[in-house]
């Protein structure tokens, strides 16, 4: 099985949404909707100095000044995220409205906000956070126009956080955060975030960015470059941890497709657990074997200072068939975006 690229995304460097015909993609700071057969676009504010700097794709990657979110719930509401803001927007008015304010982050990880079976929304923070501030969650229970503050991580306590994900089966909250030992914490909550279990030692084997969630197990790649890092499953019961296959380097971002199919994607950065100086495609139906099915080398561009390679998914149903995939510090491809298929 191999990657088919279908059809390039013109000017755009993320996909944040695809399902359907649907489609949410941004550049530079101007995103471009396309839902229910109808176009919308806004731009996100910025000063005149980014607007200059904004110019070239190299100073984009060199001041992260492509990192945005877009999330897209209830087929009508938009809840983006650009430079410590978050914004409700209004397709019927076409109007950004700025609903918060982030206190540790400027923008968070992609796929790592999450809706309940009510409707609520939740997401934390993620930023660098050398001096190990406190760390928020935010919940909203009207489709992103007000947040609260549902919890937060102590001071110290870890780095950030790497998202929050919903487990309909528990009807309850995964948490995942990073990054050192003794930061890196499967949280389970209620939706009130009332009761909160750390489950795991806190090592680099739960250093994870996100899981797939089944009715008796959850599973999760390592995204450490300190370690090798494996597919790990656990029983939701006991908590018992199964050690499975090994992959060629962290992994960040996964995707559960349509009719079993699963696709995880490793990175490429500095350390032992980086195996290879391609960014992989690894793909599985079973959630046990595992096989790469697309690498993409780095480009000549020095990390971190321009980016890790990395390959990325977007949120919404999708099928093997079609796909999305979108691209940075990787060769001939950085900032670009695609749908794709596995033939």
């Amino acid at each position: 099985m191999k990657i088919k690229f279908i059809k390039e995304i013109f000017r755009s460097e993320k996909i944040h949404y695809y399902n359907n015909g649907d489609i949410i993609t941004s550049y530079f700071n101007r995103v471009s909707l396309k839902l229910d057969h109808k176009n919308f676009q806004f731009n996100f504010p910025i000063s005149n100095l980014d607007y200059f700097l904004g110019k070239s794709r190299l100073i984009r990657r060199l001041f992260r000044l492509d990192m945005c979110n877009i999330f897209f719930f209830n087929k009508k509401d938009v809840v983006a995220i650009r430079n410590t803001k978050v914004y409700y927007y209004d397709i019927l008015k076409n109007e950004l409205i700025e609903t918060l304010t982030l206190e540790n982050c400027s923008c968070i990880l992609n796929q790592s906000m999450c809706q309940d079976k009510n409707g609520h929304l939740y997401f934390g923070e993620y930023g660098r956070n050398k001096t190990r501030k406190p760390v928020n969650i935010y919940k909203s229970t009207n489709s992103g126009m007000t947040w609260e503050v549902i919890f937060s991580f102590k001071s110290g306590e870890i780095r950030h956080v790497h998202g929050c994900y919903y487990d309909k089966y528990l009807d309850k909250i995964w948490t995942l955060t990073g990054d050192d030992n003794g930061e890196n914490i499967f949280m389970l909550s209620d939706i009130e975030f009332k009761s909160n279990k750390f489950i795991g030692d806190k090592s680099q084997i739960y250093r994870s960015v996100n899981i797939f969630i089944n009715k008796n197990n959850i599973h999760w790649i390592s995204d450490s470059p300190h370690i090798k890092n494996y597919h790990y499953s656990m029983n939701k019961t006991s908590y018992d941890v199964q050690k499975n296959q090994l992959f060629s380097g962290p992994v960040w971002y996964i995707k559960r497709l349509s009719y079993n199919n699963y696709i995880a994607a490793t990175t490429v950065e500095k350390g032992l657990g980086v195996l290879s100086q391609n960014a992989k495609i690894y793909h599985t139906k079973n959630l046990k074997d595992w096989n790469c099915v697309a690498e993409f080398s780095k480009d000549i561009f020095p990390m971190p200072l321009f980016k890790w390679g990395v390959v990325s998914f977007s949120d919404g149903d999708q099928e093997s068939e079609s796909f999305t995939l979108h691209f940075e510090g990787l060769k001939k491809l950085d900032g670009k975006a695609y749908i794709c298929s596995i033939n």
